[in-house]
């Protein structure tokens, strides 16, 4: 079994499956950026916890299967992201959303960015709650555990950080 903490070692495991398991996340996740995330990840949990693999013929599908799941982890955060800001899209009243107008398109663009920086007005402690549960799809009891301070915190910290980006984003509307 090669010694991952081994640099020469893990960088040979590395160039042996590197190609083979991006393409691989490639395919999975439709995406050259994601997979590369994805790959990293992977990466990374081979650092952690590459020791538990006693076989040494095992570490492809070890690698493939730990992949996959870091695959469906970027899959299921980018599904949450969507799906939270379409619901502050939502909130945003404006023509053509629906269409395949590149109007439309441009003005979803501009809200997307718009988010982003009500996003980036939050307190670190309110953004840290609000990337947890809406990016990392987090339950409140989990992200209370996480950051180890009380469910009531974590809640509070929620319900300001969506008070405050209800708030900056009706000020960009009345802006428009």
């Amino acid at each position: 079994m090669p010694d991952l903490s081994d640099q020469d070692d893990f960088e040979a495991v590395f160039a042996r499956h590197r190609l083979s398991l991006r393409h691989f996340l490639l395919g999975v996740l439709k995406d050259e950026s994601l997979a590369q995330d994805a790959l990293q990840s992977t990466f990374i949990k081979l650092l952690e916890k590459g020791d538990t693999v006693e076989n040494p013929a095992a570490m492809k599908s070890w690698l493939f299967r730990v992949g996959y799941n870091e695959a469906m982890q970027v899959r299921r955060k980018q599904a949450t992201a969507t799906k939270h800001l379409e619901k502050f899209a939502w909130q945003i009243d404006w023509k053509g959303r629906e269409t395949n107008d590149p109007d439309a398109q441009i003005l979803e663009r501009e809200l997307q960015s718009k988010v982003t920086g009500a996003l980036q007005q939050l307190s670190p402690e309110q953004y840290e709650v609000v990337e947890k549960r809406i990016y990392q799809g987090l339950k409140f009891r989990e992200i209370a555990e996480e950051l180890d301070v009380p469910l009531g915190t974590v809640l509070a910290r929620m319900h300001s950080s969506l008070k405050k980006l209800k708030s900056v984003l009706d000020h960009f509307q009345e802006d428009d």
